[in-house]
């Protein structure tokens, strides 16, 4: 078994920052090809001309996992996106072991993910490419990596919209890099007032890590937006579990979203994760 950094860089915190997403998109996977806010932190160039601020929070409660989501949208020039992401586990030691040893206090279990991404619109068309830098500390041990992201969003076809991203470990992975990940996704619009009905379908594959090396996952969702003020969505999808079997894991989302003007807000429940764990996701948009 390696040791030192390259064994902390597979561990899972890293792993639940692919696998959580703010609460504005129906699941990691589904609105990759979606407009706005959704598809911007799933794959930065099918946000195309959006720009604004983005904040949330989801939870799962095996083992209290937190994890906060953050970015930003400026056009100067390119589209400009700037986007951090952090989970932790909260309640690492219980009060009864605190109490006996109060120096466990300072230790930590957590990730955190910083990005930088240029997107270039061309037309209905956008590229994408990005630098991301993660730091993981684990019980007093710190690791770090940094990755490069590729995006890209096709021009409407027969009313379709079309993403794919691409990410790679390029430093700090060692010999637990993988061979890079790569999502690719179709968004399908139906209608605008009163009633806007889209349809998303997703596909994830490969691995930023070795030690994720046959992980697959697929999702569809549906989102209905009534008057441009309330949209309720839900997503359907399984996960292939590459420290199992080879088997394939279910997960289901539901989420309910209001907005005004260039404010939005939306929660979620579910996603990637067992029943008993299901996450359940806040998020606030300002898209000006």
């Amino acid at each position: 078994m390696a040791a030192g950094p390259p064994a902390a860089a597979q561990s899972s915190h890293l792993t639940r920052l692919e696998t959580a997403a703010p609460a504005v998109a129906p699941d990691p996977v589904s609105g990759i090809a979606a407009d706005g806010w959704v598809g911007a932190w799933l794959a930065p160039a099918a946000g195309r001309n959006v720009t604004g601020v983005l904040v949330g929070l989801e939870h799962a409660g095996f083992a209290a996992v937190t994890t906060v989501f953050a970015a930003a949208r400026i056009r100067q020039g390119m589209v400009w996106q700037l986007s951090v992401a952090q989970t932790r586990v909260t309640d690492l030691f219980d009060d009864a072991l605190l109490a006996q040893f109060p120096e466990l206090s300072t230790l930590r279990a957590s990730a955190t993910q910083i990005g930088l991404d240029a997107v270039l619109p061309l037309g209905g068309a956008a590229l994408g490419l990005g630098v991301l830098h993660e730091r993981e500390e684990f019980l007093g041990d710190a690791s770090r990596a940094w990755r490069v992201r590729g995006s890209a969003a096709g021009p409407r076809a027969l009313g379709i919209r079309t993403a794919a991203v691409f990410e790679r470990v390029v430093s700090g992975g060692g010999p637990a890099a993988g061979p890079g990940r790569v999502r690719v996704g179709a968004a399908r619009p139906f209608g605008s007032r009163p009633v806007a009905v889209t349809l998303g379908l997703g596909v994830a594959g490969g691995a930023l890590w070795a030690a994720e090396s046959g992980r697959w996952q697929a999702a569809a969702s549906l989102r209905v937006t009534v008057l441009e003020l309330l949209s309720v969505s839900g997503a359907l999808g399984a996960e292939r579990d590459p420290f199992g079997a080879g088997g394939w894991l279910g997960f289901a989302a539901l989420g309910v979203g209001v907005s005004l003007g260039p404010v939005g807000a939306d929660v979620r429940r579910g996603g990637l994760g067992a029943a008993d764990a299901a996450p359940m996701a806040v998020s606030v948009i300002y898209q000006p």
